[in-house]
């Protein structure tokens, strides 16, 4: 991310304050560049503190101009003072922090100069940043005084701020039943104003008592940290503190753990009990179908249970199928998820595009015509659901975590990885994203014949 003007950040994450001397005051000054440490890693108010010195360095460097221009040339320490409090030019030490309140600034200097500063933070934020707790119990009280809208309320308006264009309807979901369930936990009919950090610990706590997963907690927070941040842009709670934030502490260890006990891939005695000639035919023909996709090509069970038979095609003599958003019902788990996948030999051989002819023949229009169109929990939910007791009436088991559909998607990948295949190519194929700017910015994506060169001989699968 692009920091604001005059701000850099130190290899520890500390910001500093970095601002050009104009090129007639170096040679006086005996520098080119100010830096200071601003003393906080929070963006927002190290760039408040970088607002405040830019204007008031700019001040000094005017008045340095005009004395320039008489008989004693004033020196560095006259000119640039940094530490000396009886000097004009005195720059008094600013330290902006985060509070329960809002922001809150403090320096050294004399009375005018914390006012001068909050007034540049403000202007700077455009927005109001309370001083103290005075602010925020002035502003609870003027809600609550003037009645203030009931929670339950608050909640049906933000409800509709929620773009069905932007989010999954299964994410759409989500955000309705965090902001849902903690209003109803606290009342429908509460002021929203009168909700408080001690509300929002004590219901993740009847959380955590009904043994949700951590991840599912901190989401529901997140959720509901951003129904508190529109709920004081739009003037229905207090400025300053989010109560729903820093609620949920999902540290390092427990990710590792949850990892270990996430999905498992499948071994090569699994895969050859689960594809098993006899085995497989025991399944409806949309189901082998789907879990045969799911190990050639290691697609989410979502990308393959939306497909459209239009999603079929040639590209420079090579069969393949695209993942995209722009169907009806389709949608994307992230930009890198819009990808063309070369269908590997094997499921040409198994019949995979008599299969998609003969489904258009029939007037059909998606690859699994029982797909429901909008379903909360995804377009494969269907087929992640019978796969599931299918390998489980097979007597599949897990050595320590689970096995499922998304246990193909790491199948393959690890078996792209044993065989060779870079990083970038696997990536592409599967759908996620390399962040750095080397592949970001500079590489290109790979054509279907490069991907099916380099990806298929590593899926050659026994069973």
């Amino acid at each position: 991310m692009r920091l604001p003007h005059h701000l850099v950040r130190s290899s520890t994450g500390m910001l500093h304050f970095r601002m050009r001397v104009p090129i007639p005051l170096q040679g006086v000054l005996g520098r080119r560049v100010i830096k200071r440490s601003l003393g906080t890693r929070d963006l927002r108010a190290a760039q408040g503190a970088a607002y405040t010195l830019a204007g008031r360095y700019l001040a000094l460097f005017d008045q340095a101009r005009r004395q320039l221009g008489m008989s004693e040339v004033p020196t560095t320490t006259r000119l640039l003072p940094e530490d000396d409090p009886a000097s004009p030019f005195y720059l008094p030490a600013y330290r902006v922090e985060r509070t329960q309140y809002g922001y809150a600034l403090e320096t050294n200097g004399s009375v005018a100069d914390h006012e001068q500063g909050l007034e540049a933070l403000r202007e700077m934020m455009a927005a109001p940043l309370p001083a103290g707790p005075e602010a925020a119990t002035a502003t609870r009280e003027r809600l609550q005084k003037r009645g203030g809208i009931a929670l339950g309320e608050a909640v049906k308006k933000y409800l509709l701020t929620l773009d069905a264009s932007l989010l999954p309807d299964k994410t759409r979901s989500q955000k309705r039943a965090a902001v849902n369930g903690f209003a109803k936990w606290k009342g429908l009919k509460t002021p929203a104003a009168e909700a408080s950090r001690t509300d929002v610990s004590e219901w993740v706590q009847t959380l955590r008592v009904a043994q949700l997963a951590t991840p599912t907690i901190s989401n529901k927070c997140s959720y509901l940290k951003a129904f508190f941040a529109w709920a004081q842009n739009a003037g229905h709670f207090p400025p300053g503190d989010n109560p729903a934030a820093g609620q949920v502490v999902y540290g390092t260890r427990e990710k590792r753990l949850r990892r270990k006990l996430g999905f498992e891939p499948f071994s090569s005695e699994q895969l050859r009990v689960i594809y098993a000639h006899d085995n497989l035919a025991k399944l409806k023909p949309a189901i082998r179908w789907g879990a045969l996709m799911g190990l050639y090509t290691g697609a989410r069970v979502s990308e393959i249970g939306q497909l459209a038979l239009d999603d079929f095609f040639d590209q420079d003599g090579v069969p393949c199928f695209r993942i995209t958003a722009a169907g009806e019902g389709q949608s994307l788990k992230t930009d890198a998820s819009e990808r063309i996948v070369p269908i590997h030999p094997e499921l040409v051989a198994k019949g995979l595009l008599e299969h998609v002819q003969s489904l258009r023949e029939a007037g059909k229009s998606r690859l699994f015509p029982r797909t429901k169109v909008g379903s909360v929990n995804g377009a494969g939910n269907f087929l992640s659901a019978a796969f599931g007791r299918y390998i489980a009436g097979l007597g599949v088991k897990p050595k320590v975590g689970k096995v499922g559909f998304h246990s193909l998607r790491k199948t393959v990948i690890q078996a792209m990885q044993t065989g060779g295949v870079s990083s970038e190519v696997r990536a592409q194929y599967v759908g996620h994203e390399l962040s750095d700017e080397h592949h970001s910015s500079y590489s290109r994506r790979y054509i279907a014949t490069e991907l099916a060169a380099a990806i298929h001989p590593s899926l050659a699968f026994c069973y």
